[in-house]
């Protein structure tokens, strides 16, 4: 995986892991200096929020709109969770912004 670091591969294949069993963790990592993932512990359902969370001066619509780097990121998260069975959302669109971190959100399923 280009550019994901060791930690959130890890992660996200516990993730994974814990969907086959019925008890996945949550995922908390720092990607880059300015970018965290955030997947949020499903409640039974077969979906759970995912969030990603960025300091940047700008807030395009969708986060692969900040650059061909953090594109290149998003999409191996992508990859590395559809290596899973999990369907990542087409786009994560920029849904707030607080105390200056912008959140981009789409909602995984399986």
């Amino acid at each position: 995986m280009n550019h994901v670091p060791d930690d959130a591969v890890d992660a996200i294949d516990a993730f994974g892991e814990g969907i086959l069993y019925g008890a996945p963790p949550p995922v908390s990592e720092r990607l880059r200096s300015d970018l965290r993932l955030r997947i949020a512990a499903p409640d039974g359902g077969r979906s759970a929020p995912c969030r990603f969370e960025t300091e940047h001066a700008r807030a395009p619509e969708t986060l692969r709109e900040r650059g061909s780097f953090v594109r290149t990121i998003v999409d191996g998260i992508d990859d590395r969770l559809a290596a899973w069975g999990i369907q990542t959302p087409e786009t994560y669109r920029h849904a707030a912004t607080v105390d200056g971190t912008h959140r981009y959100e789409g909602t995984l399923e399986w």
